[in-house]
């Protein structure tokens, strides 16, 4: 399954509101208005198997529920006001897992100053979850789509963690919240997506929806998360492996016009956002990779690395591997 294919012939079934502000894919919220007060709506169902999402501490996984659905709002430059949810419990441990999961939901809710409104619950076999957040905007909303001729990118926090949640049934990240982060530095920010498909295939859609435009990424300066550099010295694997995999990081990138870099660093503390590359047009389009900025620019491999498609764990694995030894090698 083409993935963008079939959300395009989904929606063209239906009529767009005229009070909504994106396009198809422009948005990581869809942005819309009532009356004068415009908004923005996300929502995402998780499940273990599909997104790696561990449950070996419920209460850390409630917080990554929220922190992930979330993050489309701070990606669109949404302040989070408003959540439900639909909490799927499993029927073998209901009680003690509800009660931990509500733990970390909680605290995320509250850290991030948004409130639930309600939801519904069920049981199954194994658990699921969906949660729909709505934010309010005190600037122009963010998309991903960009006029500006060149913008300097940065990525917040550090990457691989999400991704080896998905390869390691033994680890579970903590993701982190962005909203703090987005209102200090959105009035310098002109761009931004998170990456919950992880960090290649967020570059790859920002080419699709900007197709005038290049993309160059220096793999060395995107930051990796301390446990994924340990697990890569242990298993003798390339940490830039862990940028190629569809495992989500729910980190932010975000766009920055080249006048608006100091200030916009000026209102990061050190280790809150990396620049990693830049994005420009170009009679050259497409995305990117250097190992070094000092190195060659090798374009993409235009291949969709997804665990989905492949036979068995140790398949996708080895496409990660073969791809990433291609263009780093």
């Amino acid at each position: 399954m083409d993935e963008f294919k079939a959300i395009k012939a989904m929606a063209e079934a239906f009529e767009r509101s005229p009070a909504q502000h994106n396009a198809l894919f422009e948005s990581d919220a869809e942005v819309f208005s009532i009356g004068s007060t415009r908004l923005a709506i996300t929502t995402d169902e998780f499940c273990e198997e599909e997104d790696g999402f561990r449950s070996t501490n419920i209460e850390q996984l409630g917080w990554n529920l929220v922190s992930a659905t979330l993050s489309d709002l701070a990606a669109t430059g949404a302040d989070p006001a408003f959540f439900l949810h639909v909490l799927g419990l499993p029927e073998n441990d209901s009680e003690h897992f509800a009660s931990e999961l509500t733990r970390g939901i909680s605290a995320a809710l509250k850290a991030s100053g948004c409130y639930l409104l309600g939801g519904d619950t069920s049981c199954g076999e194994r658990w699921r979850y969906t949660g729909t957040a709505i934010g309010t905007f005190s600037h122009e909303p963010l998309l991903r789509t960009t006029k500006v001729e060149r913008l300097l990118l940065y990525a917040t926090g550090s990457f691989g963690d999400g991704n080896l949640s998905a390869l390691n049934p033994a680890y579970q990240a903590r993701f982190a919240l962005h909203h703090d982060f987005m209102r200090r530095a959105r009035p310098f920010v002109e761009l931004g997506m998170d990456s919950s498909d992880g960090l290649r295939n967020t570059l790859v859609t920002l080419c699709m929806v900007n197709p005038a435009f290049r993309i160059c990424v220096t793999a060395d300066k995107v930051p990796v998360h301390p446990d994924v550099s340990a697990f890569c010295q242990l298993a003798s694997m390339p940490p830039a492996g862990f940028f190629m995999g569809s495992g989500g990081e729910y980190e932010l990138i975000v766009g920055v016009c080249p006048q608006q870099r100091e200030a916009f660093e000026n209102v990061c503390p050190p280790g809150e956002a990396s620049y990693i590359g830049s994005m420009e047009k170009s009679d050259r389009p497409g995305l990117f990779w250097q190992k070094t900025t000092e190195g060659p620019a090798q374009p993409d491999i235009p291949l969709r690395i997804d665990p989905r498609f492949q036979k068995d764990r140790q398949a996708y694995v080895n496409e990660i591997l073969e791809v990433t030894r291609r263009l780093f090698a």
